[in-house]
């Protein structure tokens, strides 16, 4: 990149001062706390009720993958990070965005067998291009700001759109965990139930691009609907395979860990499926949209059927028997009429937040280059 006029380029070296490590093991974080509790993960999201660090700083995770954190208060750091003092010469929130908009230089630090670290060294050597003035520099920041801003608020309306959806299931339906004045029925009753499999690896022709192969990854996340499998059967493999039609419910059935029982999807296709799944086609007294929030709804009282061991498991015939509520039909459908509404709007949303990426990394490219007038 060639320096923009008024422009400097300076190693991270000259411009870092990086603090004595933290000897708090990453274990000792909790989900609540007083300060905000830094690991090697790239998401901030664990606390702690002692701090060793105050005022304005940037935290590298050392472990695993690059992760860059910004932080001006009091917090704490766990062996796996690397705190760093920014020079006088630069605003510490534009060395942030900097770096944040060249996230693969630090990923491209981690090396070694196994788990991968990022070295001292390596940051030390990387380069930064800044304005000299730092008015300059506080003008790109505060921009850079208020496009990150309109990220957060966006994550928060769609948070709100998806708590909006749960606070309408529980005024028309209730909890399911408690006396409602809906009949309860095992769930053998709301339709079909089949468990997935997997047709057998060594036999290459079953795998191809005929039908998709679901798997519990793709049920691992917050929307309604089953993700796109990133693996797929062929012809050969769907006569061996278990089979599902659009509008069946999927149900993690089989996992690592207890928190991912009762994961649900909806399918919007015909589907086959692995073993880790019950799927459930809703029969004429039930609605799809309707059965997807009332699992959703319900995860506890799945994961209670599940056999609690190392890896949480609920059998078929187990899964039939656990007992839920069925209203009328015809009140499931006043329901998933919101839902398809809903959906409608989410898909808006989700158009609105990639233009939003793609706006905040336009900005950052163009700031960092010396093309935006400040």
């Amino acid at each position: 990149m060639k320096v923009p006029k008024g422009w400097r380029k300076n190693t991270l070296q000259e411009l870092f001062k990086f603090q004595k490590k933290s000897k708090i093991k990453a274990g000792a974080s909790k989900h609540q706390g007083k300060y905000k509790f830094f690991t090697s993960s790239p998401r901030q999201t664990k606390f702690i009720d002692k701090y060793n660090f105050n005022g304005e700083y940037l935290i590298f995770a050392t472990g695993g993958h690059a992760g860059l954190h910004y932080c001006n208060e009091k917090f704490s750091t766990s062996t796996d990070c690397f705190v760093v003092k920014v020079s006088d010469q630069v605003i510490t929130k534009y060395i942030y965005y900097y770096l944040l908009d060249k996230i693969q230089l630090l990923e491209n630090g981690f090396k070694g067998a196994g788990l991968k670290h990022i070295s001292k060294k390596y940051i030390q050597n990387l380069e930064i291009y800044f304005p000299e003035n730092k008015e300059i520099q506080k003008k790109i920041v505060l921009l850079l700001e208020k496009a990150e801003q309109a990220k957060e608020w966006r994550k928060e309306v769609n948070c709100l759109t998806e708590e909006f959806l749960r606070s309408v299931f529980s005024d028309m339906f209730g909890d399911p965990s408690k006396i409602t004045k809906w009949e309860i029925k095992p769930l053998k009753e709301f339709g079909k139930i089949i468990t997935g499999n997997t047709p057998s690896r060594k036999n290459k022709k079953y795998y191809g691009d005929y039908i998709d192969w679901v798997k519990s990854d793709n049920l691992n996340h917050p929307n309604t609907y089953v993700t796109i499998s990133s693996e797929k059967l062929s012809k050969k493999g769907a006569e061996i395979g278990r089979i599902i039609p659009k509008d069946s419910i999927l149900v993690t059935c089989i996992a690592g860990s207890l928190k991912c029982i009762g994961n649900a999807g909806i399918t919007t296709q015909k589907v086959a499926f692995n073993q880790q799944m019950n799927a459930i086609i809703p029969n004429n007294k039930t609605d799809s949209h309707f059965l997807y929030y009332l699992i959703l709804n319900s995860k506890n009282i799945i994961q209670r059927a599940s056999t609690k061991s190392m890896k949480g498991m609920i059998s078929k015939s187990k899964f039939e028997l656990i007992k839920l509520p069925l209203p009328p039909l015809e009140i499931q459908k006043d329901f998933a009429l919101i839902v398809k509404e809903v959906e409608k709007i989410k898909v808006d949303q989700k158009k609105s937040k990639e233009e939003l990426e793609n706006l905040f990394n336009a900005l950052m490219q163009k700031a960092f280059k010396g093309e935006l007038k400040c």
